[in-house]
């Protein structure tokens, strides 16, 4: 001790000794945050260490109140163990200094990434597969490849396997929430089947779970360790795994790579609420005090202009806008009825043209497909979405089986015409220069209903001679 403390009364001292026990105590228990490693076992603990082991189990971490920024709590996760490997260093080195789409995955994430991180958090997950959305779709919910989707890529197979509706009028896959519900839980499946390694599991879902599988199989027959770095898989196969790892070092200690990654609230931005059936997008955002785009970045999932007038769906919007929805929903209304039907672009077609043969206008066409601009690609899906007939609309009201039996979870928004009786089901022969967009028009019936009575697609060839059903 210092030389003043030499001289403090016997009494004096052994208070301060007894103070000094417990900030000792208390230190121990205000320690950083500690990680959890998910795909270790647990340690052993000596009988001496029993009690005191059982004691920290019953302490609350501190880890949940502790950070003010979502990413800082991702930062301080390390679960995810990353190798100095080859492909990690050049991905990494591929995003140094890139400040500007930091700035904009900043600004994309904002909305999500709070719901994201608790969703894994209250899974038991590790923090670091909230970064996924960065590599696969740049944290955009509209993103749409060939087959992939929305902010995680799901592709439309494992999205309905997993519990998302996909149709004509929604697609759950670019529902930021419902589509991160979907996705953690064929990650935590992932991770179950591929010997618990969360790795494995990012892998198998980027090139397949069957691919990863039989690189484990392998490895065991051989007596051989199955984690990630012991498969040997060429990078090339699993392009999402080092662009992910390396987003983890970056995430982790963003100044190494003269980088700064905007700040994000650690607490709830958006909450969901029960969509009206049948009510205009542009009546919603204003009940709630926002512009459409704004409603548009938060329910990215409707494709049409309106919520579906059958089956449930529910609507995101920020905290600070529900009790202004809910003061002005009863002012809501179903102001239109829809019929829609999806149409394949063919070489030499325009949005005019499509616009002009379909009788709806240009900008409508562009607002049920979320088009940005006038480009369209042959082989491409347009949804037209079109007013329902007078006639129709009554015949929809009054009869309940007029309509085509289709399943709600399929097609909940489209009013479907009347169906012909079973006894009376109908074929067509193909004939030489017949396409499907001509038979169902010469037939009156919808595009898509042709294409799924007969388990066609979008790159589906007919031949002449061939009998497709024109009704079920």
């Amino acid at each position: 001790m210092r030389k003043p403390f030499r001289q403090m009364h016997s009494f004096t001292l052994l208070m301060l000794a007894m103070l000094m026990a417990q900030l000792s105590g208390c230190a121990t228990t205000s320690a950083s945050p500690s990680t959890t490693d998910f795909s270790a076992p647990a340690n052993e603990v000596s009988s001496d260490n029993e009690h005191s082991q059982q004691q920290q189990q019953h302490t609350p971490p501190a880890v949940v109140e502790q950070y003010s920024d979502v990413w800082e709590k991702i930062q301080h996760a390390n679960t995810i163990d990353v190798h100095d490997d080859a492909e990690v260093r050049k991905q990494r080195n591929f995003f140094d200094d890139k400040q500007k789409f930091m700035n904009q995955i900043g600004e994309r994430a904002e909305p999500f990434l709070y719901y994201i991180v608790s969703q894994l958090e209250a899974r038991n997950m590790p923090l670091e597969l909230a970064l996924l959305p960065i590599v696969e779709s740049g944290y955009n919910p509209l993103a749409q490849a060939n087959g992939p989707a929305g902010l995680w890529q799901m592709i439309p197979a494992t999205g309905r396997n997993f519990g998302l509706s996909i149709n004509s009028a929604y697609d759950g896959r670019k529902d930021a929430l419902a589509s991160t519900d979907a996705v953690l839980d064929y990650l935590q499946h992932l991770y179950d089947t591929l010997d618990n390694d969360w790795i494995n599991a990012v892998a198998a879902y980027n090139t397949g779970e069957l691919v990863i599988k039989a690189a484990i199989d392998k490895n065991k027959a051989k007596g051989k360790p199955t984690d990630f770095w012991s498969l040997g898989i060429p990078a090339k196969r699993v392009q999402t795994v080092p662009k992910w790892l390396a987003f983890i070092q970056i995430i982790r200690t963003p100044n190494h790579y003269n980088l700064t990654v905007p700040p994000i609230a650690n607490r709830p931005f958006l909450d969901r609420v029960p969509a009206p059936n049948g009510v205009d997008i542009d009546q919603i955002a204003n009940a709630a005090g926002l512009s459409k785009a704004e409603f548009k970045t938060y329910n990215p999932g409707f494709r049409q202009g309106v919520i579906p007038s059958k089956g449930k769906y529910q609507i995101a919007l920020p905290l600070e806008n529900i009790g202004q929805y809910q003061e002005n929903h009863d002012k809501l209304y179903a102001q239109k009825r829809y019929d829609s039907q999806s149409y394949i672009v063919k070489s030499g077609d325009s949005l005019g043209a499509i616009a002009a043969k379909f009788d709806i206008s240009v900008s409508a066409l562009k607002q049920a497909n979320n088009l940005t601009s006038d480009r369209i690609k042959v082989g491409q899906e347009l949804m037209l979405l079109t007013p329902m007939a007078e006639n129709d609309k009554a015949q929809t009201d009054t009869s309940k089986k007029s309509s085509t039996k289709v399943k709600a979870s399929d097609t909940p928004s489209t009013a479907a015409t009347t169906a012909e009786p079973a006894a009376k089901a109908k074929t067509y022969k193909v004939k030489s220069g017949d396409s499907l967009d001509k038979i169902a028009r010469k037939n009156k019936v919808k595009l898509a209903d042709l294409m799924k009575w007969n388990q066609l697609n979008g790159k589906s060839i007919i031949k002449p001679g061939q009998e497709l059903k024109i009704s079920e």
